[in-house]
């Protein structure tokens, strides 16, 4: 049984369906495929929300890292590197991964991960109740 907190910018995602996984660091008891995943927001604090309670249909790992920094024009590009399951994601492919995360885009979520990479843990997979 996990408990997961979610910031208020991902309610909406969790709820329509569009949110279909979490990135977390690892767990010493890390939820498996069956078990039911408690989602909150606002959790240990005065009108915490319960989203939703969710069946885990799988977990992964993912790293996150920084592959370069390049200047041009004064201007600094950043490229990512991400692999789950060890497996190198293409480009639309953590364009896909960042819009079930929550996203509107894989640059919006670098933005969120700045000054926390380089990043490994687990990606853990929900099935939304219809």
């Amino acid at each position: 049984m996990g408990l997961y907190n979610f910031k208020p910018q991902f309610v909406g995602a969790i709820l329509s369906g569009q949110k279909t996984h979490t990135i977390r660091a690892l767990r010493h008891h890390p939820d498996s495929p069956g078990n039911t995943m408690h989602l909150y927001t606002g959790l240990r604090r005065k009108g915490a929300r319960l989203l939703g309670r969710m069946e885990c249909a799988q977990v992964e790992t993912i790293t996150i890292r920084e592959e370069s920094s390049v200047s041009f024009l004064g201007a600094t590009g950043r490229r990512f590197e991400v692999k789950i399951n060890g497996e190198k994601l293409a480009a639309d492919e953590c364009e896909q991964l960042a819009r079930r995360d929550g996203f509107s885009s894989f640059h919006e979520m670098m933005d969120f991960w700045d000054g926390r990479l380089p990043f490994c843990g687990q990606i853990i997979h929900w099935r939304h109740p219809r």
